[in-house]
């Protein structure tokens, strides 16, 4: 009888999909001029544009962030638009902070995207194929929304409250224009077109470079958990197919646990990678959420008292995009746990009592590694889940509690 002859499958549009992956955290890293540090093969054009993005994103957040500065901790100022200058302004350092995580974890980024591609190009069917697809596909769809909630948001506080809320009396002179963020009259006479057009586009532009990098922050999170959790996923279906191989004689049963458990470890080590890129920016978003949806609920109830309906509803647009924000962090590092637990039951669950010993002994092995998920964490100190979604809701309106009190 001849032999059957088994031919190899080869992922013939691996390059597509890892395009396909890295689309939206592509597009967001060479805006802010990242890109060619995390993906180095690009051309000298890309780079000089990226230095070139990079240059001016950082310039734009330098001149936001020195009036802001001044004119918080300036003597004239009162105490009431120093609180409603505290939100802007911890939004403005928390960017900047996170922003230089960005390129002092290029490597750790790049490291990550390798990685990335090499699976994409290593996938051995076709099955394999479409759950990294699948899984690639809820990466995109978190990043879309990610994008959508914080734009509408920032731009309607940039563009529509400056020109149609209320606006206080020693501001009424109609030769003075409407900006986004108060206390640029200090450096910039705004009674002169030229320079009230200058600070108000600036101030945009600024605002558009924030919301960048907090949407570059989300979809690489998004992007590498989507594709650890294909990674696992794939290591759960291998399992599943262990029964059928071992019972069919087609192959032999070592060589194929030894495949699946070279995976499992693979992805583990993939997913623990993504806690080291992501720690200190996690740590920052979850310290500085906080304490913007704290003074973003100050501000919807100081609105609310002033009868403003165009302030209120731009800060609760405001505040659904901090809360989606820090939920999208809790949820996908809930995410990664489950799916890392998820290799436990789904190896107890086959009948793993008709196996060989030493199978099942290995199988053994991954039910225990099961038991302590990877977790990412911020900082090392919070681990991102259900439970700190709620932790960080509740200890913004403990703050609320206490600004309402003291001010």
């Amino acid at each position: 009888m001849a032999k059957t002859v088994i031919i190899p499958w080869s992922n013939v549009n691996c390059e597509k999909d890892i395009i396909g992956a890295l689309v939206w955290s592509k597009w967001i890293l060479r805006v802010l001029g990242i890109w060619p540090l995390v993906f180095p093969n690009t051309s000298t054009i890309e780079k000089i544009l990226a230095t070139v993005s990079f240059t001016l994103c950082w310039s734009a957040l330098g001149f936001l962030l020195v009036p802001m500065v001044v004119f918080t901790l300036s003597d004239r100022t009162i105490t009431s638009d120093k609180v409603k200058m505290l939100g802007p302004l911890g939004y403005v350092l928390t960017s900047m902070l996170k922003y230089m995580f960005l390129v002092v974890r290029h490597r750790n980024i790049r490291r990550g995207i390798r990685v990335l591609s090499v699976d994409w190009r290593a996938v051995q069917q076709e099955a394999y194929r479409t759950i990294m697809i699948q899984d690639s596909a809820k990466g995109h769809v978190l990043s879309k929304f990610c994008v959508a909630f914080m734009y509408c948001g920032g731009l309607s506080y940039h563009t529509v409250m400056p020109f149609l809320s209320q606006r206080a009396g020693d501001e009424q002179n109609a030769t003075v224009g409407p900006v986004p963020y108060p206390g640029f009259d200090i450096i910039f006479d705004l009674r002169f077109v030229p320079a009230y057009m200058f600070v108000f586009c600036a101030q945009c532009f600024s605002g558009i470079v924030m919301f960048n990098v907090t949407t570059a922050v989300c979809c690489l999170a998004a992007m590498f958990v989507a594709h650890a959790c294909g990674q696992i996923e794939i290591v759960m279906a291998r399992v599943e197919s262990l029964m059928m191989s071992v019972q069919s004689n087609r192959t032999n049963p070592e060589h194929r646990m030894a495949v699946i458990v070279k995976h499992h470890v693979h992805a583990l080590r993939f997913s623990a990678s993504i806690g080291g890129i992501l720690s200190e920016i996690c740590l920052i978003e979850v310290v500085g959420s906080t304490l913007i949806i704290c003074l973003l609920e100050y501000y919807c109830l100081t609105e609310w008292q002033n009868s403003d309906s165009v302030a209120i509803l731009t800060y609760f647009f405001l505040l659904t995009s901090f809360v989606f924000n820090i939920f999208m962090f809790c949820y996908i590092g809930e995410l990664l746990t489950d799916q890392c637990s998820k290799v436990g039951y789904t190896s107890y669950k086959i009948e793993w009592y008709h196996l060989p010993g030493k199978i099942a002994l290995d199988l053994t092995l991954m039910i225990s590694m099961s038991h302590n998920p990877i977790k990412i964490t911020a900082g090392k100190l919070i681990s991102l889940s259900f439970s700190s979604f709620g932790n960080v809701l509740k200890t913004s309106v403990a703050y609320l509690n206490l600004l309402r009190t003291v001010v």
